[in-house]
């Protein structure tokens, strides 16, 4: 059974389990879709060194990470300060935002760099980063400034970090929107020519996303065997005979 066409800009696996409408279609044989048109990445992955593993895991979470950072510090966990584990947020929290922002903003710059160096791809990963980067920005910024009104302080250029953060995401967003889609003539690796920590590393990332689905409801966990789901070959997901 042929898989479906999921066009020449897929999202990983694991994204597109947890961002997939119950609306859009979302089979065994669409996730599968997904896990297959993944494998030149993950046989990148495989290939790479523990050096070069830490630093695409820095490139790839911090900004988004620490922007998150910056926001949660402005909002504080109203349970811990109804618990007294942590005191009030006040106007004191904004320097450390600041700094979670200003983190962020240099993350970004070097993700910029990073995909400039790696060709300028439309990374639908690099997109959904940029976005959450702005989102928790642009969720901070009022929230530091009534935290200082309230208090009567002077802002200052506290938040400057921020807004130099949310212009590098747009730019960068902006930047990867407008850049060339892949060339589907670039010939992929076969399934059959996958080394076995490619293919281990591909079923790794796609009973991830069977769970997701199973979570989400997406997928009957009652009705559905998951452990021989997770065991069918690579590329045979929604082929039943091979349970």
């Amino acid at each position: 059974m042929k898989l479906p066409d999921i066009g020449p800009d897929p999202l990983p696996p694991s994204m597109w389990a947890r961002s997939v409408s119950r609306y859009e279609p979302h089979g065994l044989d669409v996730l599968e879709a997904h896990v297959v048109a993944h494998r030149m990445n993950a046989s990148k992955w495989t290939k790479s060194s523990a050096l070069q593993k830490i630093w695409a895991f820095l490139v790839g979470f911090v900004p988004w990470l620490a922007s998150i950072g910056g926001f949660a510090a402005l909002l504080g966990d109203d349970r811990a300060i109804r618990l007294g584990r942590m005191t009030p947020r006040d106007a004191g929290d904004i320097p450390f935002a600041s700094v979670c922002y200003a983190i962020a903003a240099l993350g970004v710059v070097v993700l910029l760099v990073d995909w400039v160096r790696e060709g300028r791809k439309r990374t639908p990963g690099l997109r959904l980063t940029m976005t959450i980067v702005f989102v928790f920005g642009a969720l901070g910024i009022p929230v530091a400034y009534t935290l200082a009104a309230r208090e009567g302080v002077d802002m200052g250029l506290m938040m400057l970090p921020a807004y130099v953060m949310m212009g590098l995401a747009i730019l960068l967003f902006i930047l990867v929107q407008m850049s060339p889609l892949p060339e589907m003539k670039v010939q992929e690796i076969a399934l059959e020519d996958l080394d076995e920590k490619t293919v281990k590393r591909l079923l790794m990332l796609r009973s991830r996303a069977i769970d997701t689905l199973v979570q989400r409801g997406l997928i009957n966990s009652d009705a559905v065997d998951i452990k021989a789901l997770k065991a069918r070959p690579l590329g045979r997901l929604h082929i039943e005979d091979d349970t």
